[in-house]
């Protein structure tokens, strides 16, 4: 909640999006931007992950999976420390200069990244204490694919 406070308010007053293009937290990386030979990032290697990312405010990292059946998925992730939203684990350390990883990304639970700051890990806490994240080696036992939101889903009559 402190977060979305945060974010709303830099809307309100500064102006800032809350849903953000990573271009506007990392301008220098050629994964997100046009380099200056007027390409877009670097040819080839650009995944097309990089392309449909983007920040909520500066601190989350969402990459949204846009084909259907996927379940894991190769993940850029820009330069800084990133935690994994859904196993709560540290994915790239504070020195990382951006790198592309695997990740699990089974419907539900998108690859979604936190900054690896204060604010996010009592944020992380917090989702562990309501059993929305659990350790990576354990299923979730709390909740089934059946009791899942699906906008898909059809009624029963």
């Amino acid at each position: 909640a402190e977060y979305r406070l945060k974010l709303l308010n830099d809307a309100s007053f500064r102006g800032h999006p809350v849903v953000r293009h990573p271009v506007m937290h990392f301008p220098n990386d050629d994964n997100f931007g046009r380099n200056r030979h007027g390409g877009r990032g670097k040819g080839s290697a650009q995944s097309s992950s990089s392309l449909s990312a983007f920040m909520l405010g500066d601190l989350v990292y969402v990459v949204p999976i846009l084909k259907s059946g996927v379940v894991k998925t190769r993940v850029y992730l820009p330069e800084g420390g990133w935690i994994h939203l859904w196993s709560g684990e540290q994915v790239a350390g504070p020195h990382n200069i951006g790198k592309t990883i695997e990740v699990m990304a089974p419907i539900g639970e998108p690859p979604v990244f936190v900054r690896d700051c204060q604010l996010m890990h009592k944020f992380v806490e917090t989702l562990k204490k309501k059993h929305i994240i659990v350790d990576s080696r354990r299923r979730r036992s709390s909740v089934k694919s059946s009791s899942m939101f699906s906008p898909f889903r059809r009624k029963k009559r």
